[in-house]
């Protein structure tokens, strides 16, 4: 196919039809990943004639009637997603022979060619076509025409990845536009080593705090960020680009629709310029200050990596960052002289513990998570915190350490849920003092 019928083929099968996707956002935030999606679509940057519709699922946001151009811009401004799947065919199947017809079908030089190293994912539920692994071998061979490279493994190296769901007989097929997951902004050097949680999931937590304090107080508006136990930042980092709406796109990193034929430069430049200007980057005298406290030196050291890569990020794309508002301390949460000192105003606080066998052998878990609340209810009654709300959450990895805290939590309104990550339920206490 010559370029020029190519780009023909692109214009009417992409851009001019609508188009459905899969947004997949991190286990247990469904809610809080539709609510966000919902907002970008209403309020677009780029403006297309399509009204997308969304559907929750139970482990990802189906859409549909949705224009390439607002696909790429969820992908650029999304901060609960993890990945965004744009669908290349979807419809019923039935059988070895079946699947491969379908799969040959597809027109694969709109989606692929020889820039993109693939990896193939297929999950087949309840089929009565053959194995998992005997499909993938046939989705292999081919798009070994296509792909300049199919691999294999956890840690090769790919560009995006397709993937083949097949339950009963209905098939469905779609390509990470993001290739990378979302959750990796492009601006960390270091991950933590003590309770990692991944920056989707940071988002989410968040999110629904806010909202949550919002309940009891529509006007609570944070003025401390404080953060005990900050490892290498994630909370700190999400809360600043979610403040200042300072998109994740605006970060170095690269997106595998970047790479595909149907991709769009002007397009995409276009998206970036406007987050440019919808930021919030010295329009306004920061009122915040945030406080990462931590004992680990290690902890500090990769913290202040980060916020220096950070810092970079925000100045490359023109903005001056007040680094005065982000301090990092190598102290104890629990010292209550440096809590005094260092509060003002509404305090937001996330907390993400150590647990388990990263607080030693030894450690009591449940007693930690008991003296983690007394100290709470400390700061809540420093005099100049009486006259204004605590809200926040903590992460508790147990049904013990989550009934210690909350039993010996003092508060006016708390609510709980759970979220998974790396197989493990981890149950969210929000609180509102």
């Amino acid at each position: 196919m010559t370029e020029k019928a190519l780009e023909r083929k692109i214009k009417k099968n992409i851009y001019g039809l609508p188009q459905s996707a899969l947004a997949v956002f991190p286990p247990g935030f469904g809610t809080v990943a539709l609510e966000e999606c919902q907002r970008i679509l209403a309020h677009p940057w780029l403006s297309t004639q399509l009204t997308p519709e969304l559907t929750l699922l139970k482990n990802e946001i189906r859409l549909d009637n949705i224009h390439l151009f607002a696909l790429m811009e969820l992908l650029l401004r999304s901060q609960t997603l993890t990945d965004l799947r744009l669908i290349i065919f979807a419809g019923k199947v039935s059988g070895k022979k079946a699947f491969e017809k379908k799969c040959r079908d597809i027109p694969w030089e709109l989606y692929i060619d020889a820039d993109l190293s693939i990896k193939i994912k297929v999950d087949s539920v309840a089929s009565r076509a053959f194995h998992e692994t005997g499909l993938k071998t046939i989705l292999c061979e081919i798009l070994a025409l296509h792909a300049g490279k199919i691999v294999s493994g956890e840690n090769s190296q790919e560009n995006t990845a397709i993937y083949a769901y097949l339950y009963h007989d209905k098939l469905t097929v779609s390509i990470s536009l993001a290739g990378d997951y979302l959750y990796k902004r492009g601006y960390r050097s270091i991950l933590s080593t003590s309770a990692p949680l991944r920056e989707d999931a940071a988002a989410c937590c968040l999110r629904k705090c806010l909202q949550f304090a919002r309940q009891y107080d529509p006007n609570y508006f944070p003025e401390t960020l404080l953060v005990p136990f900050s490892g290498t930042g994630t909370f700190a980092f999400e809360y600043l680009q979610m403040q200042f709406h300072f998109i994740p796109g605006l970060f170095n990193r690269e997106y595998a629709i970047q790479k595909m034929p149907f991709f769009r430069q002007a397009s995409f430049a276009f998206l970036l310029k406007k987050a440019k200007e919808h930021s919030e980057w010295g329009k306004t005298q920061p009122t915040l200050r945030l406080v990462c406290i931590d004992h680990s030196q290690t902890a500090n050291a990769a913290l202040e990596k980060n916020k220096q890569l950070f810092v970079e990020g925000v100045e490359r794309n023109g903005f001056t960052f007040p680094t005065e508002i982000l301090a990092v301390e190598q102290k104890d949460f629990f010292s209550e002289k440096f809590l005094e000192n260092a509060l003002m105003g509404n305090i937001f606080m996330p907390l993400n513990p150590p647990y388990g066998i990263r607080l030693g052998k030894h450690a009591n878990s449940v007693t930690f998570y008991k003296k983690i609340a007394t100290k709470i209810n400390e700061i809540s009654l420093i005099p100049q915190n009486k006259k204004n709300h605590l809200t926040g959450f903590i992460l508790c990895p147990s049904q013990e350490t989550w009934s210690a805290f909350r039993q010996t939590l003092v508060r006016q309104h708390d609510e709980t849920y759970h979220f998974t990550q790396g197989g493990m339920d981890i149950r969210v206490c929000q609180f509102f003092i």
